[in-house]
């Protein structure tokens, strides 16, 4: 009777490949760049600069070659052109307060003041002790400023200018302001700005006509913060008809000057971003919720039209995710991403 002898140099073997084999596999999915964080960032890439310019009422059916030569024949060719991108409410103030923190409450809706001097029996200050973006930022490391055209100083609280000379400020466009941990301090004899609102809402220049000379020479060193929200006044944003007949065509006309100044800068790189967006859209018969938004820069697909829903809601999960934010706030952290138009 012919006896088997096991072959335990053969299985041995086996099982000494297999387990190299594995140990391999462990070694390529521990050393892969970025792979663990690929799921919850959305396909987001990351971002370096980030130049958020808002504009005002303004629907996407006004923004045409008539209105916005810029934005439409040099812009939407280089990037991508969000077609069914909505606001929120019709307050200005509730739409830049939900960028900037996945929600907004009735006084922001209502454009009221950050501040109250107890001049106005029963006016109370409109403000939230809420997250937001900017304390995410803070939190993460990641810089950031505020920059606010026509503004008189640093985390300027009051209204002021007017629209003959071009230089109309409101300061319910200023969403820092609204927020607990950035706002002014209130005391009840006075409105004491906080350190960090004197050092990051800072003007983009003097108070003269359309003056954006400290934001322009910030561009031109490159000392930007990695995140930037570009507020222009009530003339260049398409607030307001000041002294000219096409109030769209004014924000195209900044548009056309700073673009071009932050894409020369130092700090936009292989990695930078500009989003153009409008707080709300126009009066009916306008869609007054149907605005549109455009991105641009190195890592977007040039001539992409994307036409998912999506909303300021989104914007911030898109903000949240380049910046490696893992917790999305309030109303962002059930929206979509900005997705399908990176390289």
């Amino acid at each position: 009777m012919a006896l088997t002898v096991p072959t335990f140099p053969l299985a041995l073997g086996r099982i000494s490949s297999l387990l190299l084999a594995l140990c391999a596999c462990l070694a390529v999915s521990l050393h892969t760049p970025g792979r663990a964080a690929a799921a919850p960032l959305d396909g987001v890439p990351a971002f370096g600069h980030v130049f958020l310019i808002v504009g005002e009422n303004t629907s996407i059916s006004e923004i045409t070659p008539q209105h916005a030569p810029y934005i439409t024949a040099t812009l939407r060719p280089q990037g991508a052109w969000l077609t069914r991108y909505f606001a929120l409410t019709d307050g200005s103030l509730g739409d830049y307060a939900a960028i900037v923190s996945g929600q907004f409450v009735r006084c922001e809706r209502n454009d009221d003041f950050s501040f109250t001097n107890g001049d106005v029996p029963g006016q109370r200050a409109c403000h939230q002790n809420v997250d937001n973006l900017f304390h995410q930022l803070d939190v993460g490391g990641v810089s950031w400023q505020e920059w606010t055209e026509s503004a008189a100083n640093p985390c300027d609280i009051f209204d002021h200018g007017a629209t003959w000379a071009h230089n109309l400020f409101s300061a319910h466009h200023s969403p820092a302001l609204y927020f607990d941990d950035i706002q002014a301090h209130h005391s009840s004899e006075d409105v004491v700005p906080s350190p960090e609102c004197r050092q990051k809402v800072l003007p983009t220049g003097g108070t003269g006509a359309d003056d954006t000379s400290a934001f322009d020479a910030a561009l031109q060193t490159g000392d930007v913060a990695r995140f930037d929200l570009i507020i222009p006044n009530d003339c260049e944003n398409g607030h307001d008809r000041c002294a000219t007949h096409d109030a769209v065509r004014q924000f195209d006309d900044f548009v056309a000057r700073e673009v071009p100044k932050i894409q020369a800068s130092p700090a936009f790189g292989t990695d930078g971003l500009i989003i153009i967006v409008w707080d709300e859209g126009a009066d009916p018969p306008r869609d007054p919720l149907h605005v549109g938004a455009a991105l641009i820069g190195p890592q977007i697909k040039p001539r992409t039209l994307l036409s998912r829903r999506l909303t300021h809601y989104s914007l911030l999960r898109t903000l949240e995710d380049g910046f490696g934010i893992p917790r999305h706030l309030a109303h962002a952290a059930h929206a979509r991403a900005i997705t399908s138009i990176w390289r």
